[in-house]
């Protein structure tokens, strides 16, 4: 059995910029947890390769950036349930930066978010 998620996770939609050694491109995150975040690209790097991210949260003014592990990845599905894309694990974002997306993700609409006033 694969490991259980600890944070809570939601879908979303915004831009993350990613690096790797041989390119620099830009994609939209599907959904985020204070662990980690899924973009979809038809061409996710392959498992274990690590890449800078940079995105910002929407009504959130900071920019979040650090390294991303890529720990799970499908590339173009032709008969897969689960969309194209790349799950990243967050490796070196700091507490801070982690408390603020955890915010984040509580304010979106989910199982288990609070009532929207």
């Amino acid at each position: 059995m694969g490991e259980l998620r600890q944070d809570l996770r939601r879908e979303v939609a915004f831009e993350v910029h990613y690096r790797s050694a041989q390119e620099f491109r830009s994609a939209y995150a599907a959904n985020i947890s204070g662990g980690g975040l899924f973009i979809r690209t038809q061409q996710p790097p392959p498992l274990n390769r690590t890449l800078r991210i940079r995105f910002t949260l929407p009504g959130v003014p900071q920019q979040f950036e650090c390294q991303g592990l890529v720990v799970w990845a499908n590339p173009a599905p032709k008969q897969s349930l689960y969309p194209a894309g790349m799950g990243l694990k967050f490796l070196d974002l700091p507490r801070e930066a982690k408390q603020l997306i955890e915010a984040f993700v509580m304010t979106l609409p989910g199982p288990g978010a609070p009532p929207q006033a």
